[in-house]
């Protein structure tokens, strides 16, 4: 049976691989694609997008605050407006880059609303109804420990 033992000086390739081995050990790098992503990106993420939906929020107040009404067939009133959220789905990905090491996707619904009534006054109590919408996504990254758009 042979024993094997490091003693004294090793070989330069000896050294060399386990420095190659364990080297990936100590060194952070950035989240590649697939990776885990650290759970305080996660959060600081989460945070990010619960304020930029409160903005689509004020957004929605305002785009239903100047709805502009239009005739409509049978002598009706008919207003239409832009409608976000609120749900929306979160995602943050590693990437290669060691200036933006994370990216984070936010989608989310984009509704057109409807307000129809007899009278302008009619059209502007009416609760609204959604005539269609889309799936927006917007993608933001994380650069210097920050979120960006």
């Amino acid at each position: 049976m042979k024993h094997f033992c490091l003693p004294g000086r090793q070989p330069l390739w000896l050294i060399f691989i386990f420095t190659a081995l364990l080297l990936p050990l100590f060194v952070h790098s950035p989240a590649l694609a697939g990776e885990v992503v650290p759970p305080a990106i996660l959060t600081s993420f989460e945070g990010f997008s619960r304020n930029w939906m409160a903005r689509l929020e004020q957004v929605n107040q305002q785009n239903l605050q100047g709805v502009k009404p239009e005739a409509a067939a049978n002598d009706r009133v008919v207003g239409r407006y832009i409608c976000y959220g609120p749900d929306c789905i979160r995602e943050v990905r590693g990437t290669d880059s060691k200036a933006t090491p994370y990216v984070g996707i936010l989608r989310y619904p984009q509704k057109v609303m409807e307000k129809e009534g007899d009278t302008l006054q009619k059209m502007k109590e009416h609760p609204g109804t959604q005539a269609s919408e889309i799936q927006v996504t917007e993608i933001f990254r994380y650069t210097k420990g920050r979120w960006v758009y």
